[in-house]
């Protein structure tokens, strides 16, 4: 790691956390948290790698690690934007105190019962961040302080923990299981590997490359014009389509994102059919259950589109994380061994590794106890700790296994811990305490997507393309860059909030009372604790169990007959809600793949990368085109051509 590439990583950084939200709540324009590879970096990156390659004729330009170290630093900064993090935990912390009202009772229900550490408990700090400090006030440091400082303790413990897992699992998935980390080998298509040029000059002038970027950057760009003239009609490239199936039947949503299509071109085939064949069987099976009138009530929030399969996805995950534990049984017995005793043989070989097996079991161990000490704390005790904790661990573990193989940018979990917990015990089970703490954790969801551990999962992949004497400092690097992100969108958003003109008015979820944000939480928690009628909910853990029981099936019949392509990664994301925006884009990228393959050829899908590169970059440089467009013409009142 040099001090040059550090520092422009640092400088990358903060700019990746920083300009989203400018974007977002100052000229509403394009949103950047939507996926798991954000464009929040992609974008600055890319302009990056362009200079770069005109400053490398003249001078001595950054190589190939210096640029991964740089993307890497840029990525895990990206996590701290947006609905990653600061829109999340932000809206948490401050929500129920402002909110509360005679007519929602929380003053009473929640916030005598809320740790005044861990929320901004003055009236008056949080009315100034909604609503704009009045003029001649001193910026109120004390109300801001302990909730930033511990939140910002488990959030580091959380990272560091996150990280660990993904270096232990590092040679499992990639060596033993053979992943193909779409998302990383789209990065070292640009920036290439160690000792090796950068790409990008080269798919500049490739001839389909140049096809791919043309076709993708019009069909976006032309509803630039439609901004400007009402003659001009908008294309709306980014957009559901609805396709009704019947009465009582979910539509299905067709839409084209270049994103999907591009890192679906890296997913194995197999993998592309099971996500559209089972997501396809979901929708019908939810019209039978509507026509049949079944009812399970209301989905939770940022689960699926319906309680029945995001249950059953649920139990498929479950399942799915538990066979490929067992599947790397020998591994990690190895791992653990070699952290414990120093032995374990080549497999606990851990030279290649950005830290070694000893530091990262020791570590992880130790990040968890603080972490679970942090939830104690907050109120959450008892089985429902132990629930949402196991939760937590079977999600992050799931979604970033499968973010790993399939690439897909746009996905969320088909359920949440807080969700499980929830309906495992109910409020008569858990109590108003640890309810309360639950709805605290909800300032590191992440929409869902997890907090992390999909992005970190890729570090040591890019890490394994830089020099290996360079390796080492990169979780330092990270972690720094995690640390800078952080608190500049932090400084950021609450500067807006109190000096400019009120978080409130900043249009998004999180800030403007809406269901779909923290006061969405806050009311349910409230009721929920209220009406202390919750129990557990049998016929939920009932399509949980259905669920696990059906991917096991699905495993055995994949053993037996190994050409018939169902891979349980497509049941196991199925009631993803998410999903339903990208299944289209799924379907598309896996008939081409399959007619490239069949008709051409491994080496005619090696010509064809440029192809699907050029998706990428065409899409991104529309969405930065229309950002640029906000920023001069329509300040405020800007545009968003990106979604799921």
């Amino acid at each position: 790691m040099t001090k040059r590439a550090f520092l422009i990583g640092l400088v990358m950084a903060v700019f990746a956390s920083v300009w989203p939200a400018y974007s977002t709540y100052v000229l509403r324009s394009a949103r950047a948290d939507y996926a798991h590879l954000s464009v929040a970096i992609l974008l600055p990156f890319l302009a990056l790698l362009w200079f770069n390659a005109y400053y490398s004729r003249k001078r001595n330009g950054l190589t190939a690690s210096e640029l991964i170290l740089i993307v890497s630093m840029g990525m895990v900064s990206a996590l701290t934007q947006g609905e990653w993090l600061s829109g999340f935990f932000l809206g948490i912390i401050t929500a129920p105190t402002y909110f509360a009202s005679a007519e929602n009772g929380w003053a009473d229900t929640l916030l005598t019962q809320i740790p005044s550490w861990s929320i901004v408990s003055d009236r008056d700090v949080t009315a100034a961040f909604y609503e704009g400090l009045p003029p001649g006030v001193p910026f109120p440091w004390q109300g801001w302080l302990p909730p930033l400082m511990w939140w910002g303790t488990f959030f580091a413990a959380f990272f560091v923990a996150n990280l660990c897992i993904v270096v232990i699992f590092r040679r499992q998935w990639m060596e033993h299981e053979r992943l193909p980390f779409p998302l990383a080998a789209g990065l070292l298509e640009l920036t290439g590997e160690q000792g090796q040029q950068g790409t990008l000059i080269a798919l500049l002038r490739n001839r389909r490359f140049q096809i791919g970027f043309w076709v993708v950057f019009c069909l976006f760009a032309w509803d630039l014009g439609s901004w400007f003239n009402e003659l001009i009609p908008p294309i709306k490239a980014n957009i559901d389509r609805p396709i009704y199936i019947g009465n009582g039947f979910p539509y299905l949503r067709f839409k084209t994102n270049p994103m999907t299509i591009a890192f679906g071109y890296f997913t194995q085939s197999d993998v592309l059919f099971s996500i559209w064949f089972f997501h396809l069987l979901t929708v019908l099976q939810v019209g039978l259950m509507n026509r049949f009138g079944f009812e399970m009530g209301s989905p939770d929030p940022w689960t699926s589109f319906h309680p029945a399969v995001g249950w059953q996805s649920f139990g498929g995950l479950i399942a799915f994380v538990f066979w490929g534990l067992w599947v790397a049984r020998a591994h990690l017995r190895a791992v653990f061994l070699k952290a414990f005793t120093g032995r374990g043989g080549e497999e606990a070989d851990d030279s290649e590794e950005l830290f070694s097996y000893r530091s990262a079991v020791f570590a992880l161990f130790a990040c968890s106890i603080y972490s679970v000490f942090f939830l104690w704390q907050l109120g959450l005790s008892g089985w429902a700790l132990v629930a949402f904790w196991a939760a937590t661990l079977i999600l992050y573990i799931g979604l970033a296994r499968i973010i790993v193989e399939t690439g897909l940018v746009y996905l969320r979990t088909p359920s949440t811990a807080q969700a499980f917990a929830w309906h495992l015990f109910g409020i008569t089970g858990i109590g108003p305490t640890s309810a309360i703490a639950l709805g605290l954790t909800f300032s590191f969801i992440g929409d869902a997507k997890t907090f992390g551990i999909t992005t970190l999962a890729h570090i040591p992949r890019l890490g394994l393309a830089m020099e290996k004497n360079k390796r080492r400092l990169v979780p330092l690097a990270v972690l720094t860059a995690f640390a800078f992100g952080a608190l500049a969108v932090w400084a950021f958003i609450i500067y807006g909030g109190n000096y400019t003109v009120g978080s409130y008015n900043f249009g998004s979820v999180s800030f403007n009372g809406s269901g779909d944000g923290a006061v969405g939480v806050w009311q349910l928690t409230a009721n929920r604790i209220r009406n202390n009628e919750l129990g557990t909910d049998w016929t939920r853990i009932g399509w949980l169990g259905f669920g696990a029981f059906f991917t096991i099936c699905l495993y055995a019949i994949r053993y037996r007959f190994p050409g018939l392509g169902l891979h349980p990664i497509g049941f196991a994301i199925s009631g993803s809600d998410v999903l339903r925006s990208g299944i289209s884009s799924i379907f598309i990228v896996w008939a081409v793949k399959v007619l490239i393959l069949r008709f051409g050829g491994l080496e005619s899908y090696r010509r064809n990368t440029p192809l699907f590169m050029g998706f990428l970059l065409g899409f991104l440089a529309a969405i930065a085109l229309g950002a640029v467009v906000d920023f001069i013409w329509f300040p405020g009142q800007g545009h968003k051509i990106n979604g799921w």
